[in-house]
């Protein structure tokens, strides 16, 4: 059973891919399931058993996504010294995106959304805006717990600046994917966190 079912899940994570691959070089309505699943040597009928058609496909893929990059962050705030790693988290984010092919798979099929059904844009609208959201969410309680502990400032809304750190990271990721931003800008994030630490730590 066990074996079956690791078996299934590491088929499904093929297809993903699959989709990953193909709907990042073709539109949405000239995709078909039949060329997702023998781009992996599966049938249309195998695809069927993990997906109920191509906008599931598609949105399956979208929370999958989301889903990686908040496990990620989850990861960061469960263990110490959670300040240096978000630093580095978002630092790093910024720098790996230009070398990651799947990053710049992912982006360009986000440059497509436009040609979904209205429906999957909607669905995939919501998954981001979710992930967004738990993002954010992570980010105000550990500064919330700063606060607490009497490292940050308590007269400043941590709802606030959780706001302020998660946008700018996001406008900046959007930025550096779409090339307007010069290659050696990472490493320029530090002048942003070094902000930040001054305005919130504790004098």
């Amino acid at each position: 059973m066990r074996r079956t079912k690791a078996a299934a899940l590491e088929t499904r994570a093929k297809i993903l891919e699959s989709a990953l691959d193909i709907f990042s070089e073709k539109s949405f309505s000239n995709t078909s399931l039949t060329e997702i699943a023998a781009n992996v040597g599966l049938t249309k009928g195998a695809l069927y058993w993990h997906f109920r058609n191509k906008n599931d496909l598609l949105l399956q893929l979208m929370e999958e996504i989301c889903n990686h990059a908040g496990d990620e962050v989850k990861k960061l705030f469960n263990t110490p010294d959670s300040a240096g790693k978000l630093r580095k988290y978002y630092k790093n984010s910024l720098a790996v995106l230009l070398e990651n092919d799947r990053n710049k798979k992912i982006h360009k099929i986000m440059t497509k959304r436009d040609e979904w059904p209205e429906d999957i844009q909607q669905s995939v609208q919501r998954i981001i805006k979710d992930s967004i959201e738990r993002e954010r969410l992570m980010v105000e309680k550990f500064i919330s717990k700063g606060q607490e502990e009497g490292r940050f400032r308590k007269d400043i809304s941590s709802v606030a600046v959780a706001v302020l750190i998660s946008s700018i990271f996001h406008g900046l990721c959007v930025m550096q994917l779409s090339g307007l931003l010069p290659e050696e800008f990472p490493q320029y994030t530090d002048i942003l966190f070094d902000a930040f630490a001054k305005e919130l730590n504790a004098k």
